[in-house]
């Protein structure tokens, strides 16, 4: 069985590797040179690629091209995976997409090829994006492959993935973006939290109570935050954007924690000061029976430990 799997995440930082190189025909294996030339005279442009060790005599080559004349701006790079157990190369699964790069940050290309879940499988590290400006814009896709398939295993905006309790199975750190742009806040200052998922039966969960300390130390961070932004607060009606914001990303991630009822008691209280205005009032008040009683209430309790990532 060929296995692998290919992780597909949301931040955007623009370099190219084969290793940590830029590819080109001389430094690429010998195994794919002619898949890639076949590709190119098609008007695919080899830009990243990241050589992935399969079982036995297998690899495959996790690669980024750019098309030179799209029609469709969806198409302007396509991710492909080659396969080749040395006898035979062929693309076993491509998508098309505004940008895509494999690249990624320091703490994620850490990763890059090794096993993080402990399932067997290895994992290549590729960034997407579908040309928004949003947080689930860019999407985290992850691929088993097993006999020459391409398995969706986990889908979501990842942020980060890290080992949180020192079990050599790393953690998926996911933005809970369903606040974005909330109540008329800018992006910047837009709630938001983490959910953590964890492999657990073949499958990533949600297993974010299984970390209070990492939601702890969030609710600090925020606290401290939260003081320094309240004395920053005018008459101007959007001045306590920030504020608002963080109190609201308090209360959400106590309810990762199944602390729902804390985190809105605590968001009452911060509601209740540091208003200049009565439009700062009337808003904070809006906002609060929606997180009390409206759809903000029932998304509060929506996600529970246990939920598949899909």
């Amino acid at each position: 069985m060929l296995k692998a799997t290919i992780i597909m995440s949301s931040a955007l930082i623009a370099t190219a590797s084969i290793g940590s190189t830029r590819p080109s025909q001389t430094n690429l294996n010998p195994r794919f040179k002619s898949e890639v030339s076949r590709l190119a005279s098609e008007g695919l442009a080899l830009k990243e690629a990241r050589e992935v060790r399969l079982d036995g005599n297998a690899l495959a080559l996790a690669a980024v091209f750019a098309r030179s004349s799209p029609t469709d701006p969806r198409e302007a790079y396509e991710f492909r995976i080659i396969e080749s157990d040395g006898q035979t190369t062929k693309s076993i699964f491509r998508r098309t997409e505004f940008f895509f790069t494999l690249a990624g940050s320091p703490e994620m290309a850490a990763f890059s090829g090794t096993d993080i879940n402990g399932d067997g499988f290895k994992e290549v590290i590729v960034q997407s994006s579908s040309g928004g400006n949003c947080w689930s814009c860019n999407p985290t896709e992850i691929y088993r492959i097993a006999n020459h398939k391409a398995e969706l295993i986990a889908a979501g905006p990842i942020r980060k993935i890290q080992d949180l309790d020192g079990d050599a199975k790393v953690e998926l750190l996911v933005t809970d973006a369903r606040w974005e742009i909330y109540a008329g806040l800018s992006h910047a200052a837009s709630p938001w939290a983490t959910i953590i998922y964890a492999w657990r039966n073949g499958r990533y969960q949600v297993a974010s109570s299984n970390f209070s300390q990492f939601y702890n130390g969030e609710i600090d961070r925020l606290r401290q935050a939260l003081a320094e932004a309240g004395s920053l607060i005018t008459a101007d009606e959007s001045s306590d954007d920030a504020y608002v914001g963080m109190a609201l990303s308090l209360a959400i991630n106590y309810a990762h924690i199944g602390q729902t009822d804390r985190g809105l008691a605590h968001l009452q209280e911060l509601f209740a000061a540091n208003a200049k205005s009565p439009e700062q009032v009337n808003r904070r008040k809006s906002i609060l029976e929606d997180f009390k009683t409206g759809e903000s209430a029932r998304n509060l309790r929506a996600i529970k430990d246990g939920d598949p990532m899909l």
